[in-house]
């Protein structure tokens, strides 16, 4: 175990002077929440043992209860029993941290960018564009490592890009400090700021790219590009709006662009423009039932079908996707490569196609921290496969902060490309 190790290790186990107001629990009260927790995943999780062996679970368990040992707040609490569910693997299981506690969180905000963590937007000196080397002078990868634990999603790679996209902006809450020196790379230099942590009503946490949301229908001559940044119910008649806007258009070609969605249920409203008959949206859905025999793992029909819409997409569809796609987007992009609609642009997925959904909620007795788990799993594609692009635009570091601070979009320029010579015949695309 490295010096480094042994500090982050210190930092992490130090109270954070924003919860010295918090009610304090007993170690009784406390194992009872972890008791609960644990019977939890064991009886209504989809399957714990999917992607953990028992011991090694068993083990955490034993771990974890050995340190309550003493009184503890509600977000120490989190901190020892949040890898508990994260152990699982599942991008909507996951232990809440305390909502009724005053927190800090850094004024920027990173994204995990061919493995470095980029500044994608500021609002202090730190410029975005920036590449944190840096934390306190200890490297960020190291955080990230320790951090690792606490990581939600389906695959290691998907882990990473959660805690640095997500979590790390939460860091001085875990750290306990409100000073924070930062090393990053900028223009080729290297620099280091003093910055200060503030509060979350100053500066909201996101967990989307410093982009518009909202949908949209632009047109490039015969090619029409519908942009789909969310899946979520509030722009479902957006999006319907759109597609319908590039259905009237004189358009040949059409690329979806659903690179950074994460995700919602208004991807079927897209899908049902695509299919000429009902045609059904899963492969099948994972349960867990009890029998005489023990505890059974099946897949069911799962009873959802994709309805054709009144007026369908006759032309060439093309789809834009990269690795950080999610939940209901991953629905929309298995569904049509196991239906072998389109031809898939852009970046391999870091989440499988697979994932746990139907997720119920559920409260600690003591702490009344929030559990959510997963009680089904949808299967679109072979379990274990990632959405993989039939054509892979590769982009380098600089391209792809170019896109993701807004000025510029490389990805879209070379898929543009790749239609433009599909229609003159230069690359073979599937229908």
């Amino acid at each position: 175990m490295n010096k480094t190790r042994y500090i982050l290790i210190g930092i992490l186990l130090l109270i954070s002077t924003f919860t010295l107001a918090e009610k304090l629990f007993t170690p009784e009260q406390l194992r009872e929440d972890l008791d609960f927790l644990v019977s939890k995943i064991v009886e209504e999780y989809y399957n714990p043992w999917l992607k953990v062996d028992k011991d090694v679970f068993w083990n955490l368990v034993e771990e974890k209860k050995a340190q309550l040992d003493h009184d503890m707040t509600r977000s120490e609490f989190y901190m020892i029993a949040a890898p508990l569910i994260a152990i699982l693997h599942d991008q909507h299981s996951m232990l809440y941290p305390p909502s009724d506690v005053e927190i800090k969180v850094f004024p920027f905000r990173l994204r995990r960018v061919n493995g470095y963590a980029v500044v994608v937007d500021s609002i202090c000196d730190l410029p975005v564009g920036a590449i944190v080397t840096k934390i306190n002078g200890i490297p960020v990868e190291n955080v990230v490592e320790e951090l690792e634990i606490y990581g939600i999603s389906e695959t290691g790679e998907s882990r990473l890009n959660w805690l640095v996209n997500y979590f790390f902006q939460s860091l001085p809450k875990w750290w306990g400090t409100e000073e924070f020196e930062i090393t990053y790379l900028y223009e080729n230099e290297e620099k280091t700021l003093k910055i200060e942590s503030i509060s979350p009503k100053d500066y909201k946490r996101t967990s989307q790219p410093v982009r518009k949301r909202s949908p949209s229908f632009e047109l490039y001559g015969s090619i029409g590009v519908l942009k789909v940044p969310s899946f979520n119910g509030e722009f479902q008649q957006e999006i319907i709006d759109r597609m319908e806007e590039a259905l009237d258009s004189p358009i040949t070609d059409l690329i979806i662009d659903v690179r950074g969605n994460t995700g919602g249920w208004s991807a079927l409203s897209l899908l049902r423009y695509f299919v000429d008959k009902p045609t059904k949206l899963a492969i099948g859905i994972g349960v867990k039932s009890y029998t005489k025999e023990g505890v059974k793992y099946a897949i069911l029909d799962y009873g959802v079908n994709v309805y054709p819409a009144k007026k369908r997409f006759s032309g060439k569809l093309w789809i834009l996707t990269d690795e950080d796609v999610f939940s209901g987007c991953l629905m929309f992009l298995g569904f049509l490569v196991r239906k072998g609609i389109g031809t898939i642009l852009g970046e391999r997925s870091s989440e499988t196609a697979n994932f746990g959904f139907k997720q119920h909620g559920y409260l600690l007795p003591n702490t009344k921290c929030r559990v959510k788990l997963s009680k089904e799993r949808i299967f679109l594609l072979e379990e274990g496969e990632h959405i993989e692009p039939d054509i892979p635009i590769n982009l380098n570091l600089e391209e792809k902060i170019s896109w993701l601070i807004g000025k510029a979009d490389p990805m879209l320029d070379k898929a543009l490309q790749i239609v433009k010579e599909a229609q003159k015949g230069g690359y073979s695309t599937s229908e």
